[in-house]
This record gives structure tokens, sequence and C-alpha cells, in this order.
């Protein structure tokens, strides 16, 4: 199993104030108050803890540790019962829960952080084994705002650039990204978040965050997802209404294949 590159950064995570408003749409799309959810990456409980009222029972995994136990001690702190939310450490790539889910999702591009042909495989194995037959799974990626040539010539750029920046009990927190590298041949990304806290003008804690990031366009990303053996049932480029291809996002909802 992948050593931890969360464990330092986890706790910057739900700082964030950019995170997409993504929570009713996945609310309206569960299929019924007994429906059971899993959750694919499941982080610091962001999403979790806010579909648990609306199903019978949500199964949350991801691989770091340290953000799975900011997650338990979420549901802990909000009184949770034990049988509404499970949360399990491990890859999303390769487990077995013994049981179908209504519906899966793997929330904030999830996807793109497999970074290898093997993950992936792994990752859809996992999706087809833990799908009922009339259950639905929605995933999404970032729509890349450069074509596939500039994204290989031009992502790259020196220096750091501000994501966000806000004000806590502690003193001001800054993150910035820096652009390292492509991989050229399968549209992998390689960022740097680097986060740090401030008081006044002395950087007092700084944590760097190395990811990974694969890129897919409207057609790859369908096609990604037809090749695994699914099919397709709603498209849209965001969680607003915007039509698929010309939102910030890309949104798929699919089915086992016939």
């Amino acid at each position: 199993m992948k050593s931890d590159i969360r464990i330092d950064a986890a706790r910057f995570y739900d700082l964030n104030p950019d995170f997409p408003k993504d929570v009713p749409f996945y609310q309206a799309l569960i299929p019924s108050p007994e429906a059971r959810i899993l959750e694919l990456g499941c982080g610091t409980g962001r999403v979790t803890i806010s579909l648990f009222p609306f199903c019978r029972l949500i199964h949350g995994i991801d691989l770091s540790s340290a953000m799975v136990e900011l997650c338990r001690l979420k549901v802990e702190n909000a009184n949770i019962p034990a049988n509404k939310v499970i949360i399990s450490e491990g890859s999303i790539t390769d487990f077995s829960f013994n049981q179908r889910f209504d519906l899966i999702i793997a929330p904030f591009r999830v996807l793109q952080n497999l970074e290898t042909d093997s993950e992936v495989e792994g990752f859809f194995r996992c999706i087809r084994e833990h799908l009922t037959s009339e259950g639905t799974c929605i995933l999404n990626v970032f729509k890349p705002s450069f074509s596939p040539d500039v994204l290989r010539e031009q992502w790259v750029v020196p220096g750091e650039r501000l994501n966000w920046e806000i004000s806590t009990e502690r003193g001001r927190v800054s993150c910035f990204d820096r652009r390292i590298r492509v991989d050229k041949e399968h549209l992998v990304i390689y960022p740097d978040l680097i986060y740090r806290r401030y008081q006044g003008r002395t950087i007092t804690e700084e944590v760097v965050l190395h990811l990974a990031m694969r890129c897919y366009y409207p057609e790859t990303f369908e096609k990604l997802i037809i090749e695994h053996g699914f099919e397709i049932v709603n498209r849209w480029g965001g969680y607003n209404g915007e039509k698929y291809g010309e939102g910030p996002e890309l949104v798929l909802r699919f089915r086992l294949g016939a």
C-alpha cells in the first residue's frame, strides 16, 4: 500500500473555501431513503456527513490514515449511529466489502488521483463488483482549460500561484500551487500544493503536498466509462445545470452495461 502523502496536509484540507457546491447535487440523486451509498475517497467526510441523513447507510473508504482519522472524529462528534456511517481505511483500487450499493460516488475529482493504468483498472473493477444491478455510479473530473497539445507544452510554469487564503484563530493560512511537470504521454500533471500558516508576516508552518492528477477531456472521459463495460445515463458540465463539455467540471452518471 502507498504511504500516506496527506499525513501532514490533512489538517489543512477542510480550510479550503473553494470546494464545489456538489452536496445538494449528490443528495438529489440518492434513489431512496433506504439506499446504500459507497463513497470512494471520502477524505475528511465533507460529503459523507452531509449525505447520511438521506440514506440507510453510507460507507466511505480512503487510503489516507490521516484523513480517515479526521473523518471518524467528525462522525463521533456528530453522534452519528455506527450503523449509519462506516469509514474504512484502504485503497479505492483494491477492496472488497462483500455487499453491493445502490449509489457509488467519488466526489471532488477522486478518479484523477489514479496515476497508472493498473490503478484505473482496479478502480473500475471494484465499482463493478460493488454496484447493484439497478444502481448507478457518479464520477467527476475537472474540464481542462488547455487543449492536450497546449497542456503538454505550456502547463508547467515557474514560481507559485496563490489558490486561496483565509484567517483562522491560529493565524492566516494560505495555499499556493507549483506546476512541477507533465507526463506528456498519459496527460498526468504533477502539481505541488503548499500550505503556509502565518503569524503576522512570519511563516510558522509549511506543508507541501505532492499530487498527481490525470487529465480527461469530454470525449476521453466518456470513452473511459464505456470501455470499462458501463452504460452512461446522464452527463453534466457542473453542479448547476451546465451542459456537458461547457462547464468547469465533467460529471458522468452510469450503470452496469447489458
